[in-house]
């Protein structure tokens, strides 16, 4: 279960700072999109997310063993 939990923290981890995955510094730059705007709208709701997930799967593979 280590693996399924390091790739959901690798694929998902780089949404809460635009510049943590390729595809958002492709959006940064095609959308004209400021970090600090990110920053400041967009990377606390991501950053819940992400820990909400994590949050949830730790909870169901808990329940499942």
């Amino acid at each position: 279960k280590i693996w399924e939990m390091t790739a959901y923290c690798v694929g998902t981890g780089g949404s809460v700072l635009i510049i943590g995955s390729a595809a958002g510094v492709v959006v940064m730059g095609m959308e004209k999109i400021r970090f600090t705007w990110y920053l400041k709208n967009v990377s606390l709701p991501a950053l819940i997310g992400y820990l909400a997930g994590i949050f949830f799967f730790l909870l169901i593979y808990k329940l499942a063993h």
